[in-house]
């Protein structure tokens, strides 16, 4: 796909059609993002896929992998997947479609049978189909002058969750009543805040009043009180009147406590831990908390995905003849504190699985010069477990005679 066929998707033309909720709430895929818990949960999966390196590497011969720098895909994937994004762009907007309308799209442009270009595709503008024929899965782009067919193997796809082979569930739609509730009490806490009158309460007057009277009274009080910034005034009452406050009813005094709930379900929905999202009411803000957590993260909600990438990058952009294969790098999500690591790598070291110049590769440091940092360490005491029990061999004197006494 070109640039110019890029525009013909006029991604523009997109009309957004809020759904009304039970709470009375129009909710879409755009509205919802009002929500914080929403943005949030969207923006930290996108960062992190974004953020992520993501490495072409090709299969030696004997065991291990090298970086393949002169694949043509390594850059693809790696810095600028098209001419008009770089590589943290590309995947940052797939992962926001992805998760907020349920798949992630792109085209792949060729050219010699060769990928040169990976262009996003609106998510709204597409329409998974079969073919009746060949029962072969296709895809449906709306375009400014009718439509476009893809074959599935032009077209990477990351669905959030699907439904069968070729169809894909948005989280906003599945889980519109619960957005649209919060969405719903952030205008109530708006409306409360800058309609309520604070201190609020019934202002007694010992006789009755007029009709004047009691309108420039009520107009006093909207002039002097009513409205944040003028909370805490002085309140001067004249004429015998007495004011009586009067507290919140049950259903507004669990309005914070309401929101907090809100908040949990939206960050279960996305499997993002609440500490992620600001929340620490419930967890500690430091120490091995939150470093578990954030493993969690990584493992349970990050790798899914990021596998899924990468499987679904392997069969649509290489052969799979060649021993060419991505990977993305999440060593730097997975790293605890300095101290848990640096023990870690004593470990390593002295057991001899890495070598100095892998761990200070690890740690983002150049190898040491002269090859000093190649070499693998063992222990002395080691021998084969085949060997346990029995007298060391001796070496240097093998095939030595025994002298007569």
């Amino acid at each position: 796909m070109s640039t110019k066929a890029l525009m013909e998707m006029d991604p523009w033309s997109f009309i957004d059609f809020p759904q009304k909720t039970k709470s009375g709430a129009d909710v879409s895929e755009n509205t919802a993002l009002g929500v914080t818990a929403v943005w949030a949960c969207i923006k930290i999966l996108a960062n992190s896929m974004a953020s992520l390196p993501l490495i072409t590497y090709k299969r030696l011969d004997k065991k291990g992998k090298e970086r393949a720098f002169d694949h043509n895909l390594y850059d693809l994937l790696h810095l600028r997947p098209n001419p008009l994004q770089s590589s943290y762009e590309f995947r940052h907007l797939l992962s926001v479609h992805q998760n907020l309308w349920g798949a992630g799209l792109a085209e792949i442009e060729y050219k010699k049978g060769v990928p040169v270009a990976l262009w996003p595709i609106p998510p709204w503008l597409v329409k998974p189909k079969i073919n009746e024929k060949t029962k072969a899965l296709f895809y449906e782009v709306k375009i400014k002058d009718g439509k476009k067919l893809l074959p599935s193997n032009n077209v990477l796809c990351f669905p959030s969750m699907m439904t069968s082979a070729f169809e894909w569930l948005s989280p906003i739609s599945v889980h519109r009543e619960n957005i649209g509730l919060s969405m719903a009490m952030t205008e109530f806490g708006a409306r409360t805040f800058g309609q309520g009158t604070n201190p609020s309460g019934i202002l007694k007057h010992p006789g009755r009043l007029k009709e004047q009277s009691e309108k420039d009274i009520r107009e006093k009080f909207k002039e002097g009180y009513e409205g944040l910034s003028k909370s805490h005034r002085l309140m001067i009452l004249e004429e015998g009147m007495d004011f009586v406050r009067i507290g919140l009813p049950p259903e507004d005094a669990q309005y914070l406590e309401s929101r907090k709930f809100s908040n949990q379900d939206i960050a279960r929905i996305y499997n993002v831990p609440l500490h992620l999202l600001q929340d620490h009411e419930k967890s500690t803000s430091w120490g091995t908390g939150i470093e578990e957590m954030n493993l969690g993260f990584v493992q349970f909600t990050m790798t899914p995905m990021l596998v899924q990438w990468e499987q679904e990058f392997q069969i649509k952009l290489f052969d799979e003849k060649d021993p060419y294969f991505c990977e993305f790098l999440i060593e730097g999500m997975l790293r605890g504190k300095q101290s848990t690591r640096f023990a870690a790598y004593a470990i390593a070291r002295q057991w001899g699985w890495m070598s100095a110049d892998e761990i200070r590769a690890k740690e983002n440091m150049n190898p040491l010069p002269d090859g000093q940092g190649e070499m693998y360490l063992v222990p002395m005491n080691m021998v084969d477990a085949k060997n346990a029990g029995k007298e060391p061999i001796d070496n240097e004197n093998i095939g030595a005679t025994e002298e007569p006494v």
